[in-house]
Formats: C-alpha cells, sequence, structure tokens
C-alpha cells in the first residue's frame, strides 16, 4: 500500500513545481536603461496621444483620409520607439531577465552598451512592424466584421483601422519577443507577465473594444460614426496602457485563471 501512495504524494509535489517554473519562464520585458531609453519611454505615449488629438477634427470630417495619413507618421513612432527604447528579440538584455533567474547576471551587465547601439537594430525594427501590418491587418479586420463592422460598406475604415491597431499592439511584441512560440503561447492564453510592451497591448484592446460602446447609442453626435470611436479608444488604451503596465503595482503580475496559478506565481522585484 505504501509504495503504491509514494507516487501519488511525490507527483502532488512536484506539479506545483512544475507550474511554478513555467511561470517563471518569461519575465517581464524592461525598458533599457539608459537616459535616452528611460526619457523617450515615457515621451513616445505622449506623442501618440498629442498627434492623434491634434488630428481628431480632421479624423471625424474624413475618417479615410485621416487614417491614411496617421499610419505612416504612427509607424515611424513606434519604429522609432522600440529601437530607443526596448532590448529586441534574442540579444542579451532582452534576455537579462531570464539570465538574472539563472544567476547570470554579469553577462548581461557587460554587454549593456552594445545592445545601445541603433544600427542594428533597424532591420529588426521594420521587420516588426511589417509582420502584424502584413498579418495583423487581415485578421483584425475581419475579427471587426465579426465583432458587427460593415461587410459590404466602409471596408476602407475597417482595415485601415485595424490597420492601425496591428503596428500599435504587434510592433513591441514581434520586436521584443521575435518567434519565440513559448511566449507567444502565454500571450494568447492572456498569461503573460504584466510590462510596458504587454501592457500597451492589453489597453489597445481593451480601448477598442469600450470605443464601440457610443456607436450605436442615440446621441447624434458627428464623431459616434464607424470607426471614430474604436480606433479613439484604441489609442487612448495604447497610451495608458503603456504608461500603467510600468507602475510598481501592476508590473509583473498576470492575469490568473486559476486558483492553483494564483498561489504559485512569484513575486516580482524589479521594475
Amino acid at each position: 500500500m505504501s509504495s503504491q501512495l509514494a507516487p501519488a504524494a511525490g507527483a502532488g509535489l512536484t506539479a506545483p513545481t512544475e507550474i511554478k517554473a513555467q511561470v517563471q519562464s518569461h519575465p517581464p520585458i524592461r525598458i533599457l536603461s539608459n537616459p535616452t531609453a528611460q526619457a523617450y519611454s515615457h515621451l513616445h505615449p505622449a506623442l501618440i496621444a498629442s498627434i492623434f488629438g491634434l488630428r481628431f477634427s480632421a479624423l471625424v470630417a474624413d475618417p479615410v483620409t485621416t487614417l491614411s495619413t496617421l499610419l505612416p507618421v504612427f509607424a515611424v513612432l513606434q519604429i522609432i520607439y522600440v529601437i530607443i527604447c526596448l532590448p529586441a528579440a534574442g540579444t542579451t538584455l532582452g534576455s537579462s531577465n531570464k539570465a538574472r533567474s539563472n544567476g547570470k547576471i554579469g553577462a548581461g551587465l557587460k554587454r549593456k552598451d552594445a545592445d545601445n547601439s541603433i544600427g542594428p537594430k533597424i532591420v529588426p525594427a521594420i521587420l516588426s512592424l511589417s509582420l502584424p501590418l502584413v498579418l495583423g491587418t487581415p485578421a483584425l479586420t475581419i475579427l471587426l466584421i465579426l465583432f458587427g463592422a460593415p461587410l459590404t460598406t466602409h471596408l476602407p475604415h475597417t482595415a485601415l483601422c485595424a490597420a492601425h491597431m496591428s503596428i500599435l499592439a504587434g510592433t513591441g511584441l514581434v520586436y521584443v519577443h521575435g518567434t519565440d512560440a513559448s511566449v507567444w503561447r502565454e500571450i494568447w492564453s492572456i498569461s503573460k507577465a504584466v510590462d510596458t510592451v504587454w501592457g500597451a497591448t492589453i489597453g489597445m484592446a481593451l480601448g477598442a473594444w469600450l470605443g464601440a460602446v457610443p456607436i450605436p447609442l442615440d446621441w447624434d453626435r458627428p464623431w459616434q460614426v464607424y470607426p471614430i470611436t474604436i480606433i479613439t479608444g484604441a489609442c487612448v488604451g495604447y497610451v495608458l496602457g503603456c504608461w500603467v503596465g510600468r507602475a510598481p503595482f501592476l508590473y509583473g503580475k498576470r492575469i490568473q485563471f486559476s486558483e492553483e496559478a494564483e498561489q504559485v506565481d512569484p513575486e516580482k522585484k524589479d521594475i
């Protein structure tokens, strides 16, 4: 009898350990430590908000033309942001949090200066913008239609709205995580640790969803027409997510879907 119970007891002890190791495998991304990166990481969301606010009246008057002109501006801003502020996928600094958990702090610190150089980051940044734009735009266009966007009309409006959402949500994620399947499983399951990149993505999605609320209301406002409130909500959510995602009370936390995961989720000490 005792020999039969021993494996079960052992399994009960190792299961939480395995879950904990899985949770710890992908810690939050940190903004680069140099002063330029730290300063621009706060300035970038403000630039997005300011430019969108200045063009809001034009957006209400002519959504397609305004979104067409805003798209390349936001694309350039996103490229600048990831190059200056974020560690590229596969770099020592990009994986420094993982190295820290393995006790390999020194190796990451020695290569910080190399990771601060801009030249090698240009091509990865452009690819990180192109991938969400090419793959994310059609996917989000279909998703918007499934959620009620006009199917036979307003297709340019829907496609441009989806393109903006794709570059806002996807550029940073692709740049810092690349094509690491294990990280993307966490992203698709909404279980990734909160940081400024993931916070911006979640904020964009929530903002776009809440932005759809005023469309059917009987207010008769010119800004209620599709897709103005959706893209406005997406931009506002992105900006707030950038700032809130690095706040000490949220940084490193995970959305918990089970009681077991909550019990084993480790404390995050680095901000």
